[in-house]
């Protein structure tokens, strides 16, 4: 079939193309780039723009979500609550460790699910450019 391709069409194809083309190596650094506490949005958007998808982005905002609420279950099942019996006044600054894994653990979940989510939308590329074949 011989058929003119609009502009939007020709764009989606190099996006595919991009997709595509990104080694694992590659991939790792969006995912890595993308968990950074608050700096991580530019590189998100810039993957999200260059790659016409928003599926890693919400393959690593559904990976955070998910470590949250199982974080969260954790510490509030294992900690006491706020004034229980014999607890001793603590230095300010004491309660870092659970404040840097909870930090850790939400990074490490949006990388992966923003990774899961890049090997999707490559699956979906090679799809769209079988399909538009």
């Amino acid at each position: 079939m011989n058929r003119q391709r609009t502009a939007r069409e020709a764009a989606l194809n190099a996006a595919c193309h991009l997709r595509l083309a990104d080694r694992p190596s590659t991939r790792w650094r969006w995912a890595l780039a993308s968990g950074l506490p608050l700096l991580g949005i530019v590189p998100l958007l810039l993957h999200a723009r260059s790659r016409r998808t928003w599926i890693p982005a919400l393959y690593g905002l559904t990976g955070l979500a998910s470590a949250t609420f199982a974080v969260i279950t954790v510490f509030g099942a294992s900690s006491p609550p706020p004034g229980a019996g014999g607890s001793t006044p603590q230095a300010p600054g004491a309660n870092r460790g659970p404040t840097l894994l909870v930090l850790l653990t939400a990074m490490a979940a949006f990388s992966g699910g923003h990774r899961l989510g890049q090997d999707r939308a490559a699956r979906q590329g090679a799809e769209w450019l079988r399909l538009d074949d």
